[in-house]
């Protein structure tokens, strides 16, 4: 190899490292420019602005961490307490936790009509909102979740209507008192 063709190695070589280098200062330099929503700094202030998508509905404060949740379309109710769901293409059966409405097959076949029916009610076309306590799944392979719709903990408004109990299933108990003190009401 010659001399020239190693000083044009060379040169190829310092000239790509230098436009590599430029490239990266004029990226930094128009990042200035964009504007700070569009990539977000930090999860401190992304996880602020989901928290307020939230917090003005009554009774979430208990859900454990607001900020992270899945987003659903129903599929169907199940009944009073379970209902179907479509996340990311997929079909899972939810259980709500901290909540228990009466069984079809039980001689409270009416009120477990009535709380299916309120549960229709209340989830009626709008996108759903799933957060989880401890547990991710029941001994059925249910989602646990707590769910808000239409502006709604719907947990919590089950329990407030009157058409579910609260019913402690451990270790899913961050809005057990939320909902036993709901029953009083």
């Amino acid at each position: 190899m010659n001399l020239f063709t190693r000083l044009n190695k060379r040169g190829i070589y310092l000239l790509t490292g230098f436009t590599l280098i430029i490239i990266g200062i004029s990226c930094a330099s128009i990042s200035n420019f964009l504007p700070d929503n569009l990539f977000p700094n930090n999860q401190e202030d992304n996880s602020t602005e989901m928290e307020e998508k939230f917090t003005f509905i009554e009774g979430v404060d208990c859900i454990p961490d607001i900020t992270s949740y899945e987003v659903g379309t129903l599929v169907d109710i199940i009944d009073g307490d379970s209902i179907r769901v479509a996340i990311q293409g997929s079909i899972f059966e939810v259980r709500y936790i901290g909540i228990d409405t009466p069984e079809y097959n039980s001689d409270q076949r009416q009120a477990a009509v009535e709380a299916a029916e309120a549960n229709k009610k209340l989830l009626s076309s709008s996108l759903l909102y799933l957060f989880k306590d401890q547990s991710e799944t029941d001994k059925y392979g249910r989602l646990l979740c707590y769910v808000i719709s239409n502006n709604m903990f719907i947990n919590l408004e089950l329990v407030q209507s009157g058409y579910a109990q609260a019913k402690t299933y451990f270790p899913d108990t961050s809005c057990a008192s939320t909902f036993k003190q709901a029953m009083v009401k």
